[in-house]
């Protein structure tokens, strides 16, 4: 089974809840600021990385290769709530492309497991939503040794996203930092001890994306220092704190 559309390895970061609270212009900046934070991260990933930002997420496009590296730098950096692995197929227009395309995929996953196919659409079609979970759902049932359809308790969840005439299958969903970009909310000091109340608080500053610089009293000798700087260090990488 061979289709004929091509395939891009991509992530869909869907922003932090209370940024798209906010009013346009607040709203325009932060994710702004997440987007300029974002190339600057994945840049010294590789530079063919590409990174696209829209209204209400952002959609990073990267080389095979390095997508290990890639999900690893979105799952340290503040302002993104969840990050959906998909691949992306364009050309795609009619539900029978949809179908052989999820097939192709799918079908070895589902051998003895049971599932249900999930859509968002976007976009003018000549089919709904319903019709594709449907048709989709009984194409795959057809044509694997899947257990059965179940649409409350399934085992696997098809997740598909339609927008205009490409198809975003998602391969994996991870939680994300959450918080606000690093940058959008000014700069503090950290009076960093090296115990476990200050590594914390610096932690849940910086994920709240205020730009946290450390301070640090040398009461305990060369150990102490060479401590607190592996902790700081740490953070700094954690989440990827902007300069």
């Amino acid at each position: 089974m061979q289709t004929s559309s091509t395939k891009t390895q991509k992530f869909i970061l869907k922003l932090f809840p209370e940024i798209m609270i906010k009013g346009p212009s607040a709203k325009r900046q932060m994710v702004g600021q997440l987007y300029t934070n974002l190339i600057s991260i994945l840049e010294r990933v590789d530079s063919a990385v590409s990174v696209r930002k829209f209204s209400d997420k952002i959609e990073v496009v990267t080389p095979v290769g390095v997508v290990n590296e890639v999900r690893t730098s979105l799952l340290n950096t503040s302002g993104i709530e969840q990050i959906l692995e998909a691949l992306q197929f364009d050309d795609i227009d009619t539900i029978q492309k949809i179908k052989s395309t999820v097939g192709e995929l799918m079908i070895d996953a589902l051998k003895d497991k049971t599932f249900v196919v999930r859509v968002k659409r976007t976009g003018t079609h000549d089919f709904s939503s319903n019709e594709i979970e449907r048709e989709v759902g009984g194409y795959l049932l057809a044509h694997s040794s899947a257990k059965g359809v179940s649409l409350k308790n399934a085992e696997i969840t098809v997740r598909m996203e339609l927008v205009h005439f490409q198809l975003n299958i998602i391969t994996s969903k991870y939680k994300g930092l959450s918080g606000f970009p690093i940058g959008t909310q000014g700069d503090i000091l950290s009076l960093m001890s090296g115990g476990f109340d200050s590594t914390v608080a610096s932690y849940l500053t910086m994920k709240r994306g205020i730009k946290t610089h450390f301070v640090f009293f040398n009461l305990g000798g060369v150990a102490h220092e060479i401590g607190v700087k592996q902790v700081a260090f740490y953070l700094m990488v954690k989440v990827w704190l902007i300069a």
